[in-house]
């Protein structure tokens, strides 16, 4: 924890503040392991200055830092008391004071505004997310777990794909097997999207029924101790058309060559981009409507994102997911997605499941 912290407290000093609010539950998380998710809410605030920092929570939360923080730097507040109140008197000699700022809501600035009347308040983006896009040993091998669940997760998932059940039941099942697995639950909604339904990219699900001739995605992840995964692939529910090889083949295509181009040093951009030229080759690119992939951690969108706005080079120690997919409103879409780290010099994919044409006859 607090070699996370001192590293915080270098981008504060090098940015000219004098302390730093942090909100947001998986920064939080990252930098003290506390759990601070709790239905998106905020009720964990980190004050962070120079040479100290604090932490502010809600009374009923003093069992579960316990034991994880200072228990001399942590306050708790107890029923009818202002977190906010606490923050500022904890801050009072700190002049120049960053704050999350794609995380804090407007009412709770204004709100710190006012506690903080004379001081200058300055909005910070990406301070400790830069920091988590790098993972430690410790945290490859959770991620790895994660991606285990989940390749074992897909295995029992095709198992129950056939004619006459639903897209909501496999969402389902998809829950209780990563949790009789060892997860927590699933990274995210789940997408099990069939026929046409999967020219949706984050397909919620319904009660529709698979039939024979149906494509189905499958795109699930496993979070393990705080960490997520992601993963994708596609069955086919009897013999797949000549059409849906011809597509299948064209994303798996794409989704190697963008595998291969994943080396050190190389633009995150490039990558996106050399995988819309593949598509460009086949007249398919304006199929492909999302970006190429995004870093995966505490949260299961974070750095890297391999997109048209991306920014930075592939590093050692990110995770990020290559998932390039085209989609067809009337006909469906296919997505073929690998969890991927950067590991000595080199892309490794965590996602062993293989990628072979499934056809469930």
């Amino acid at each position: 924890m607090d070699e996370r912290i001192k590293n915080l407290q270098k981008f504060i000093a090098n940015q000219n503040l004098d302390a730093l609010i942090v909100t947001n539950p998986a920064n939080i998380f990252y930098l003290t392991q506390i759990n601070a998710f709790d239905e998106n809410e905020r009720v964990f605030i980190l004050a962070i200055e120079r040479n100290r920092y604090n932490l502010v929570a809600p009374q009923f939360y003093q069992n579960r830092v316990g034991g994880i923080f200072p228990a001399n730097r942590a306050h708790f507040i107890t029923r009818g008391k202002s977190m906010s109140e606490c923050v500022a008197s904890i801050l009072k000699n700190a002049k120049i004071i960053g704050f999350e700022r794609e995380d804090m809501s407007f009412a709770r600035y204004e709100n710190f505004k006012k506690l903080l009347r004379g001081k200058k308040l300055v909005p910070i983006s990406g301070s400790v997310e830069e920091l988590r896009k790098i993972k430690n040993a410790q945290e490859l091998l959770i991620i790895k777990k994660a991606a285990a669940i989940t390749d074992k997760t897909f295995g029992d998932l095709v198992k129950l794909t056939k004619p006459g059940v639903s897209e909501l039941f496999l969402k389902r099942k998809a829950i209780e097997i990563m949790q009789d697995l060892g997860a927590q639950g699933t990274s995210f909604d789940s997408v099990i999207a069939s026929g046409k339904n999967a020219a949706d990219p984050h397909y919620e699900g319904s009660n529709k029924k698979i039939k024979k001739g149906d494509m189905v995605v499958i795109d699930i992840g496993a979070r393990y101790k705080n960490y997520d995964a992601d993963m994708t692939r596609m069955v086919f529910v009897g013999k797949a058309t000549e059409k849906y090889k011809k597509m299948y083949q064209i994303v798996l295509e794409t989704q190697e060559k963008g595998l291969k181009d994943c080396r050190i040093g190389t633009g995150v951009k490039q990558i996106f981009d050399n995988c819309v030229e593949n598509f460009k080759n086949y007249g398919e690119d304006q199929y492909f409507t999302h970006g190429l992939g995004h870093g995966v951690g505490i949260d299961i969108h974070e750095l890297p994102n391999l997109a048209p706005f991306g920014e930075g080079k592939l590093e050692n120690g990110m995770v990020f997911t290559v998932e390039p997919g085209l989609y067809h409103i009337g006909w469906g879409g296919i997505r073929i997605e690998d969890l991927c780290a950067m590991v000595n010099g080199k892309c490794v994919t965590l996602s062993k499941t293989p990628k072979n044409l499934i056809e469930i006859i």
